[in-house]
């Protein structure tokens, strides 16, 4: 509830830098009063401070904040921004004079002011949330990530997670909190890649195709590329929509052959015949249909499927494709790729699982690989997550399925790779 005091309280520009400072000169009875005010916190009061204290533009917003006269609901000071949430009380006629007041002069301050109604937050919170999202982008000298660019989540969740049925539900609670329809808007826009997991060999057995492999990859026969299309097209990526559509994030599912987003190339045998693998031909993602699916407000969820414009579907790597998409989309948006996995990030000692190396760029690349500190299965995703950043990512994470909450805010706990 927004509060405020006659105007016997009056502010002064005493030592802390008058009206200029983020207080506007408001006295210690206001400071005593907004402490106070602190200690509870109204359902619509939570809604919204839930949802805008971790944001895409980096923006620090403060909760009952003492600004002149008055104590704020909310404000950001990197823009001069504050929220106010109005209960019935201000439905009273001697009330909404003195909000008309007490609007002015903040406005007076140079603050730009939005105001609701508590049901509007609790009720259309999406619609709110939007509101805030087009005058932030609006106020001159907006702090955004990468020259203006909206924020853009390019998340890929591997096969150990999607193997774990109940790790995967946590991953995908986490994830619908940061993609709903009513967070969204605020925090950046979301694109999930599922790797395929153990559940194409273990149907496969049920059903006498025998899963082959060299290296550790999968040969793709006939057999086995009708399987894995059944399962990574079909099962997997159908159930992963629904869950997403249970925790109101509006998912679709998609490969790479849907409208021609991911055309790419059979591999070609040299020493070894992978069947129908498929490698990525970067420049010629269709990524104007997969804008218009985010425009819209839908989050892709992709199969790690291709097509090779012959009528074959391709088993395509799945961190390839998350790497490939990030790039592709980069030209549009600020982009996080985010490649999720078991380990709290890249380790210093995989036998240690709090040697996380927080930061990663090329040079410090090179000396860990000279000093062969890094364990061989995470080099294919460092180097995918180097040529991404080549291509035009703002930043690589690597880190634990289970911070994905943390590794969508500033405050990451795993490995960044930057340039």
């Amino acid at each position: 509830m927004a509060l405020s005091f006659s105007r016997s309280f009056v502010y002064s520009p005493s030592g802390d830098g008058g009206g200029m400072n983020m207080f506007y000169g408001a006295s210690n009875l206001i400071f005593q009063r907004a402490t106070e005010l602190r200690a509870t916190i109204t359902p619509a009061e939570e809604v919204l401070w839930n949802a805008i204290h971790i944001n895409e533009w980096k923006l620090k917003f403060r909760r009952q904040h003492p600004i002149a006269n008055y104590v704020v609901d909310f404000y950001c000071h990197a823009n001069k921004l504050v929220i106010e949430l109005d209960g019935s009380i201000h439905d009273k006629e001697e009330v909404k004079k003195n909000d008309v007041y007490r609007e002015q002069h903040l406005r007076d301050l140079g603050l730009t002011v939005l105001r609701f109604k508590n049901e509007d937050v609790l009720k259309n919170t999406h619609t709110v949330l939007k509101i805030i999202y087009n005058t932030i982008n609006e106020l001159k000298d907006t702090p955004l990530g990468d020259g203006g660019k909206e924020r853009l989540f390019v998340i890929k969740v591997g096969g150990n997670i999607i193997d774990d049925k109940q790790k995967l539900t946590s991953f995908l609670k986490d994830f619908s909190k940061i993609f709903s329809a009513s967070s969204h808007p605020f925090r950046g826009r979301g694109l999930l890649v599922h790797g395929g997991g153990k559940i194409a060999t273990e149907i496969g057995n049920k059903l006498g195709i025998e899963s082959k492999y060299i290296n550790g990859r999968r040969i793709t026969d006939d057999a086995t590329i009708d399987l894995v299309t059944m399962v990574y097209g079909g099962l997997i990526n159908k159930k992963i929509v629904a869950q997403l559509q249970s925790l109101n994030c509006n998912a679709i599912g998609l490969t790479g052959a849907d409208a021609n987003i991911i055309p790419a190339k059979k591999r070609v045998a040299k020493d070894i015949d992978y069947g129908w693998a498929g490698d990525i031909e970067g420049p010629k993602l269709a990524v104007d249909s997969l804008q218009l699916l985010l425009k819209a407000n839908f989050t892709p969820v992709f199969a790690p499927l291709t097509h090779d414009e012959q009528g074959h579907i391709l088993n395509t790597n799945a961190d390839t494709i998350a790497s490939s998409l990030a790039v592709a989309l980069s030209k549009f948006y600020d982009v996080r790729l985010i490649y999720c996995f078991e380990k709290k990030g890249i380790l210093e000692n995989v036998e240690i699982e709090n040697s996380v190396i927080t930061n990663i760029n090329k040079e410090k690349y090179k000396q860990l690989l000279n000093e062969q500190k890094l364990f061989a299965g995470i080099l294919p995703k460092i180097d995918n997550a180097f040529a991404a950043i080549n291509a035009g990512v703002h930043e690589v994470l690597i880190g634990d399925a289970n911070d994905l909450i943390q590794n969508t805010t500033d405050q990451t706990v795993g490995t960044l790779i930057i340039a």
